[in-house]
C-alpha cells in the first residue's frame, strides 16, 4: 500500500488547509452552476491556483454535493516519460485537506490491460493530477479515486485506453465522473493565445478525436493534456456522452498574470 505525499502544497496551491478550503470555495461561489444533462465527464486545467483555480472552479462546481462514489481523473505526464498509462491500484493519496482512498476494483480492472502500468514515478513527482484533488475533497462528501497519468500523445494508444477505462466503468453500478487535466497554449500574447485557444474549443465543440487529432498535431490548437482529453473522449462517448458543454474559458492574463505570455485554461463538460 503506497501513500502519496502532497508534492505541491505550499506552490501551486497553499498548503494550510484552512486557506485552501477558503480559496476553493471563494472560486466556486464565483462558478455558475448550469443544468447538465448527465455529465460523464470535465476538463479542469492544472496550473497554480491564483492562475487557473477561477477556471477549474467552473467544473467543480457542478459537482458540489453531487452523489459521485468513484472520481477517475486523467492527467498528463510532464516529467515521466512512458508508453500508455500508469493508475495506482492501492493505497492513498494525501493533500492538506485529508487521505483520499484509491479504488482498488477498478484500477485492477485496468492493470489486466498491457497498456496499463503501475509506475509511482509517474504519480509522485506529477502537479497535473495533484492539484484537481483539493477541489474534488471540497466538492464531494465523500469518493475514492483512479488517478491515471497518461505518458502518450498516439492517437491509437489514447483511443485503447479510452476504450478499456470505458470497458471498465460499463457495468459499474457506483456513480462516478471523469477528470481530464489540460491547460491549453503556453506562453504566446494574450491575443496570439485567445486565437489558439478558441481553435481547440472549436474543435473540441465537434467532440470527434479525429478531427481534435488533427487540429492538435497542425499546432492550430494546442493543449498539454492532449492524451487525458482524448481518451477521456474515447471513453465518454462509450460511457453515454453526446456533445460538449462550454462552462468558462480564459488565460492566464485574465487571472493573477501579465498578458505578453499566458497560458490558456477551460472548463468544459462532456454530457449525455
Amino acid at each position: 500500500m503506497w501513500q502519496r505525499q502532497p508534492g505541491f502544497a505550499g506552490s501551486f496551491y497553499p498548503a494550510n488547509p484552512d486557506k485552501l478550503k477558503s480559496e476553493i470555495q471563494n472560486y466556486i461561489s464565483r462558478a455558475k452552476v448550469l443544468q447538465l444533462e448527465n455529465p460523464v465527464a470535465f476538463i479542469s486545467p492544472h496550473a497554480g491556483y491564483i492562475y487557473s483555480g477561477p477556471v477549474a472552479a467552473y467544473s467543480y462546481a457542478q459537482l458540489k454535493n453531487k452523489p459521485v462514489d468513484v472520481a477517475i481523473v486523467l492527467a498528463p505526464s510532464h516529467r515521466a516519460r512512458f508508453n500508455g498509462a500508469s493508475v495506482i491500484s492501492d493505497g492513498a493519496f494525501q493533500t492538506p485537506l485529508g487521505n483520499i482512498q484509491l479504488d482498488t476494483t477498478i484500477a485492477q480492472k485496468l492493470l489486466d490491460d498491457e497498456l496499463f502500468l503501475e509506475i509511482k514515478e509517474a504519480h509522485q513527482y506529477e502537479h497535473s493530477l495533484e492539484v484537481q484533488l483539493p477541489f474534488l475533497q471540497v466538492v464531494l462528501s465523500h469518493f475514492l479515486l483512479v488517478p491515471i497519468v497518461i505518458g502518450t500523445i498516439d492517437l491509437d494508444v489514447c483511443r485503447q485506453i479510452g476504450n478499456k477505462i470505458a470497458e471498465a466503468l460499463n457495468d459499474e453500478k457506483r456513480s462516478y465522473v471523469l477528470i481530464l487535466s489540460t491547460d491549453l497554449s503556453h506562453y504566446y500574447h494574450y491575443d496570439i493565445a485567445k486565437k489558439i485557444d478558441t481553435n481547440f474549443i472549436e474543435a473540441l465543440k465537434k467532440f470527434d478525436e479525429n478531427y481534435l487529432y488533427e487540429m492538435l498535431q497542425s499546432d492550430k490548437a494546442q493543449a498539454c493534456g492532449e492524451g487525458p482529453v482524448l481518451a477521456g473522449m474515447v471513453a465518454s462517448k462509450k460511457l453515454g456522452a453526446k456533445k460538449v458543454e462550454i462552462l468558462h474559458y480564459a488565460n492566464s492574463g485574465d487571472t493573477a498574470g501579465p498578458k505578453n505570455e499566458v497560458v490558456g485554461y477551460l472548463a468544459a463538460a462532456f454530457v449525455q
